[in-house]
């Protein structure tokens, strides 16, 4: 787009310019004030812009203010979130598309929200139109209206800060929180521990946010429907981005902390944002799995793996990072997570509605656990059933994983017999395939076995076999 310099904001933008020179050169002695300068920019916002003076415009008026508090940090994120939410309105008032040229003024708008201070950002230090509200949750939620996945994102930069308590209201009729819930759902899949799960020292990050906003949706709600629409996939065998997004979820947390602890051994992490992570992570993987609301649904196979590994990683953490962290500044802080680590173990040892799980994570990890935490925690009869293996009729074993099966599949291509639990736990993947050929796993090229399960529930419940053993039928056993 050329840029027309007999446009009336780009007179403003030279006279603005002029005078922060006539301000430096004359100092104190000028009858110009910085802020008198700033607000002749800033009413700019109040204009139909283009998008080359909407980000001179951004940029000019921080220059000057900039100028002004150079040395006062805390005043600059003020005033950065001050331009950040006229810059927004104007966004919002001209229903931007972010295409083209308005790619590179919303990537600015971003930019100034990146670097300020966290402590003001994260306690919402800047209000929101609902006009506004609207724009950025459309911008994060259709890909029409943003093609750009790394902006639509960097929206949960201001989403995150719209809740009131943990509520984000309704505008117009619009349920936000349900409108965030179905933007994650579509998001997921391009959300990794790096970017999105990982705090930098340098600027504020979408760690934070993330964390933020995930445990908002949890609390107010938002992510039921989504919960149960995962169930129903996974009892169906038809995983679909439901599921696969309430997996992701949990798996980025807990990829997250891992993360944090390398960093912080190799040193480049500090202890206070580890600390933080910790804490985040803890308090996520509560809130999302080990809840007394939550953890029925993590029963379920395939999803039941990813949380084993979840609670792995955080018992890693509870007993090898924590002392590396233990110091009288960190105190109160450290004992509050061993307390939270103690009632995650209570709910998965002691509470009848996750016993699945606790015996998955007994056949599966508990040599890790035991190494990790002495094993003195684990009750004595999970101890004891994970031992069944050893006692298992070679045909009731799961083909990958050598385990006891207890709801057999057929995998059609390789004619090999899994768990349902492990097959849901591959269909969960981005890019499902067999294990055994390599080729792409989907709905129709596996089937249940009636039969085979009947024995095997025969023999778990009396301890005998079925002599008339029956070979896999190769009919849907749905």
């Amino acid at each position: 787009m050329e840029h027309n310099t007999g446009h009336p904001a780009s007179r403003v933008l030279a006279a603005a310019r002029n005078d922060l020179a006539l301000l430096k050169e004359q100092g104190e002695s000028s009858s110009l004030t910085h802020w008198k300068v700033f607000c002749s920019v800033v009413n700019l916002f109040n204009k139909h812009l283009c998008p080359h003076d909407f980000v001179k415009t951004l940029y000019l008026a921080w220059i000057v203010t900039y100028e002004k508090y150079e040395q006062n940090l805390r005043a600059l994120s003020a005033i950065r979130l001050f331009l950040v939410s006229d810059a927004l309105e104007c966004l919002a008032r001209q229903g931007v598309r972010v295409l083209g040229p308005w790619k590179v003024a919303v990537k600015a708008v971003i930019g100034f929200l990146r670097y300020c201070e966290s402590n003001i950002l994260m306690k919402g230090g800047f209000f929101h139109s609902e006009s506004v509200k609207l724009w950025v949750l459309d911008v994060f939620c259709d890909a029409n209206l943003c093609p750009d996945i790394n902006i639509r994102l960097d929206m949960l930069l201001i989403i995150h800060v719209w809740r009131c308590g943990c509520n984000y209201g309704v505008i117009r009729g619009v349920d936000v929180g349900e409108r965030i819930a179905a933007g994650l759902v579509q998001l997921y899949e391009y959300m990794n521990v790096t970017h999105h799960f990982i705090p930098e020292d340098s600027k504020f990050d979408l760690c934070r946010p993330s964390f933020r906003v995930l445990y908002s949706l949890n609390k107010t709600g938002h992510l039921t429907e989504t919960f149960k629409k995962a169930t129903q996939q996974i009892e169906s065998l038809s995983v679909g981005p439901e599921a696969r997004f309430v997996a992701r979820m949990v798996e980025l947390v807990s990829g997250g902390l891992v993360m944090t602890m390398e960093r912080f051994q190799s040193k480049t992490l500090n202890a206070e944002n580890t600390m933080q992570m910790f804490e985040m992570a803890l308090v996520q993987l509560v809130e999302l799995v080990f809840s007394i609301y939550n953890v029925e649904t993590f029963c379920y196979r395939g999803l039941s793996k990813v949380a084993c590994v979840a609670y792995i990683q955080v018992a890693k953490a509870n007993f090898e990072l924590l002392p590396a962290l233990s110091s009288p500044e960190f105190a109160f802080r450290c004992d509050f997570l061993r307390k939270t680590f103690d009632r995650i173990s209570e709910v998965l040892f002691k509470s009848p509605k996750s016993k699945t799980l606790a015996q998955l994570l007994m056949a599966d990890h508990k040599e890790e656990l035991v190494k990790i935490t002495g094993g003195d925690f684990i009750p004595q009869d999970l101890a004891q059933s994970s031992q069944v293996a050893k006692d298992c009729p070679e045909r009731f074993l799961d083909g990958l994983t050598q385990t006891p099966m207890e709801s057999p599949v057929l995998l059609r291509r390789s004619q090999v017999t899994v768990d349902e639990t492990t097959l849901v736990y591959l269909l969960l993947q981005k890019a499902p395939q067999c294990p055994f050929t390599r080729t792409p796993l989907h709905y129709g090229s596996f089937c249940r076995i009636p039969k085979l399960h009947q024995e095997i529930h025969a023999w778990r419940t009396t301890g005998r076999l079925n002599v008339d053993h029956q070979e896999p039928s190769s009919s849907a056993g749905h």
